[in-house]
Order: structure tokens, then sequence, then C-alpha cells
């Protein structure tokens, strides 16, 4: 027997028999329901009555560094204090802010604990949450959910945001965040005046023990040498050995005139003694100041080495201890502040959650997997067909 064919529309379409689609509505649709409806019910439920309100509180802070220095500017030509943003102190700032020292210093001085479970959350925000653990890191998780920190590298003006389902509890929050700010600055300075004295004390520590040292080697040589100062001992030397060239010159000339006047003068053999005496005792000194192991010379090089490490030393504890006291000043000043440039503002009005633009946004993603989803199927349906 031969099939009968369904009926045809007018361009060839197959009409559909009555009771042909005899599946449920759930069946026929279950892949828009699924993917499109459901997701767009459960937003429009949370977004519409589970999100509870939140109240951001925004303040604004820059991190700066004074230092001793000298301004190009004609309005400030004397040496001063200048002020500069500290890049490095603005960054740390805010990884603090974030962190779980922060976190801890806030459980203490903003309730945190408190803030974070009010009555007013809803159950997927309040901390502890009904599926969460209540530990620590449940709890420093809720605490990154509602504080943000963000630093504009071009102005370094860094941007604190701290969400709260309170109005007060977000203002409140802000201002313990930016006072816990400040406090870890203050460790800042004080760590960095502490490292500042202690390295110029350990120098002038070394200093003194350089010099103590050169002083005792110095004592050892005059010791060693029966030496006291051996500069002032060859300028005494010559200054001798000059007066007997002199005195030798002098006896000579009388010499050669009482031989021209009186060749048998009976003073011409007492002067001639007298020259050789000279002579003899100038060769002697001449023998002490240069020419031997004991002489003058020979000990004045070492004395003078010496000599010169001491005054080095002795300018290098100068210049220690004017370094210390210069720490000990700066140690009383400080250097890194934390300068807001606008404070805690308390929120009037909930900006969060977008409702209407959350639903929105859920369902045009939920559309657009839908229509993904059936273009998959109806292409594997056409491979296979």
């Amino acid at each position: 027997m031969t099939p009968v064919a369904p009926p045809s529309g007018v361009d060839g379409e197959v009409l559909s028999l009555p009771g042909a689609n005899t599946q449920p509505f759930w069946q026929r649709h279950a892949l828009f329901l699924g993917l499109f409806a459901l997701p767009v019910l459960v937003a429009t439920l949370y977004f519409g009555l589970i999100a509870s309100d939140t109240y951001t509180s925004e303040a604004k802070f820059l991190v700066r560094s004074s230092g001793r220095g000298v301004s190009a500017t004609l309005s400030s030509m004397m040496p001063g204090d200048s002020m500069s943003r500290a890049g490095d102190e603005t960054y740390a700032v805010s990884e603090y802010m974030l962190s779980r020292d922060a976190v801890a210093e806030l459980a203490k001085t903003a309730k945190l604990r408190d803030v974070l479970g009010r009555p007013e959350a809803d159950l997927f925000g309040r901390y502890p949450s009904w599926f969460g653990k209540e530990n620590e890191e449940q709890f420093y998780r809720a605490y990154r959910r509602m504080v943000e920190v963000v630093t504009d590298g071009g102005t370094g003006i860094s941007t604190l945001a701290v969400r709260a389902y309170r109005a007060d509890d977000a203002q409140n929050v802000a201002r313990a965040l930016i006072a816990a700010g400040e406090k870890f600055v203050n460790k800042l300075n004080l760590r960095s005046n502490e490292d500042a004295v202690k390295f110029s004390e350990s120098m002038v520590k070394e200093a003194k023990a350089r010099l103590s040292d050169v002083e005792m080697r110095l004592a050892n040589y005059r010791n060693e040498q029966l030496v006291v100062d051996p500069e002032k001992e060859s300028t005494q030397s010559l200054s001798l050995l000059g007066k007997m060239t002199t005195e030798i010159s002098r006896l000579e000339a009388t010499l050669s005139q009482q031989m021209a006047m009186a060749p048998e003068s009976p003073a011409i053999a007492p002067l001639r003694e007298r020259i050789a005496a000279y002579r003899a005792e100038m060769q002697k000194q001449q023998k002490n100041v240069v020419g031997g192991a004991d002489s003058i010379a020979s000990k004045l090089q070492g004395y003078e080495l010496l000599i010169v490490e001491r005054e080095l030393a002795g300018k290098a504890l100068a210049i220690a201890t004017a370094s210390l006291e210069s720490a000990r000043q700066e140690a009383q000043s400080q250097r890194v502040y934390l300068q807001e440039v606008s404070e805690p503002n308390r929120p009037d009005q909930a900006l969060q959650p977008k409702r209407l633009l959350s639903i929105l946004v859920v369902a045009f993603l939920a559309l657009c997997v839908y229509w993904i989803a059936r273009s998959l199927i109806a292409n594997t349906l056409d491979h296979q067909a």
C-alpha cells in the first residue's frame, strides 16, 4: 500500500497535523527555558528582591615625602624642605589597605565584623553567610569585596572606595582605613629614621675604632723608634747644622786672616782645632739626620704615614659625627606624609546594585548563549540528516 504524503502548503511547506506536537511545552522549549528564561528569572529574583542596597563612601589621598634640597626657582633659593610625590610609599600604603593587617586593625578600631554582618545584608553578601564558613579567610574575602583602592600613576592620587549596607558604616570604615594608612606611614617613618640613625652610629663607631687604632700604632712607633716627633727633631737638627756651618765659615775666615797677618801666631792652632771639632760635630749631626738606619730621615717616613692616616681617620670621624647629628635631627621630623585630598563622604543614596541594568545584562548574555547553543544544535542535526 502506498503511503499518503502529508498535505503541503502553497510553497511546499509541510503543515502540522492535529495532534502532531504531543510533547509538553517545557520539553519543546527546554533550550529556551533553560538558557534564557531561567537565568533571567533568577537575576530578576536576586536583583529585584534579594540583593541588598550598598552605600559607597569615597576618599582620595596622596602620599608625599619631604627632603632637604635646593629649589631651582627664584622663590626658594635657600636650602629647605621640599615636598615631592612618594611613588613607592603610595603603592605600599595601597597594598597595606588591602592587606590582612588592615583587616585586623579595622576589626579592632571600626568593628568590621559587625559591619559585615548587618541585618540589612542579603544572604549572599553577609558575613558569615549561610553557606560559608566563619573563619579568617572568609572574613578577609568579605573585606576585599567591600574595599577598593585605585592609584593613578600619573598624579599619584589614590582613590579609596568602601561599600557597606549602611551609609554610616561606609563612612566610618573609610575614616578608620585612612587613619590606619597614616599609622602605617608613621611606622615607615620610624623604621626609616631608626635605620638612618643606626647606620650613622655604626659609622661613628667604626671611625672611632679606626682613629684609636692609628693612635695606638703611632704611640708604639714612638716607643720603638725612641722619638716623639721626627719632623720637629729634624727641623732642630737642620737649624743646628746651619748654625754650625755659619760658625765654621766665621772661624775659617778668622784663621785665614790670622795666617795672613801673623803666620807664627799661637792662636792659629786653637782655631784649627775648633774648626776640626765643629766639622766632626757637623758630620755627626748630618748622620743623625740622614744616611743611617737610626737617622731621623728613616724614622720620618713611617711617622708621616701614621700622621696622614691619623688625619684621615680624624676627618672620617668628624664627617660621621656630623652625619649622625643630621640623622638625629631628621629623625625628629616626619619625612613621609599621607595627605587627604578629599575626606570620606557620607553617601545619601545606594549606588549598588544597579538592578535594572544587571537584569538587562544577564538577559543579553543569556540570549547570546541561547542563540549560540540553538545554532550549534541545528547545525549538528543538519549534518546528521
